[in-house]
């Protein structure tokens, strides 16, 4: 291993570019004891963050691409690429209380048509504090 490979930065293996290349390109992804979802939005950008929506814990490999991002199958919260809440359908018209929910996402990378995934002291840390709750 050299210091150019992605492992050596603390990098993991997750997915091909071949497992996004299907008709429902959402895949579940279990990192450091974290559940997320893996997926491409409309500008092509990987995006990987936790899999259940905190809203009511659907489960987000369930839900749809659009937007930009990926809605919630259950109430139909919306997503973006870094975990940030960017739509409640249900809130009235000028509610700001999506920009307060956001989702943990982890860094995520193509390289050579392999998807890497960055694991870092914090995204272990919190795997623990979950384990322990």
């Amino acid at each position: 291993m050299t210091a150019a490979t992605p492992q050596a930065k603390g990098w993991v293996q997750i997915a091909t570019l071949a497992d996004l290349n299907r008709p429902r390109p959402l895949i579940p992804v279990t990192l450091a004891g974290r559940r997320l979802v893996l997926f491409r939005d409309d500008e092509g950008q990987l995006g990987l963050i936790g899999r259940h929506c905190p809203h009511r814990g659907a489960d987000l490999c369930y839900g749809r691409l659009e937007d930009n991002g990926l809605r919630c199958p259950f109430h139909g919260w919306h997503f973006n690429r870094t975990g940030q809440c960017v739509e409640q359908p249900a809130e009235p018209e000028g509610s700001r209380m999506h920009e307060q929910i956001r989702i943990p996402m982890v860094p995520v990378r193509e390289v050579d048509g392999a998807i890497w995934a960055q694991v870092g002291v914090e995204l272990e840390q919190a795997a623990a504090a979950e384990t322990e709750a």
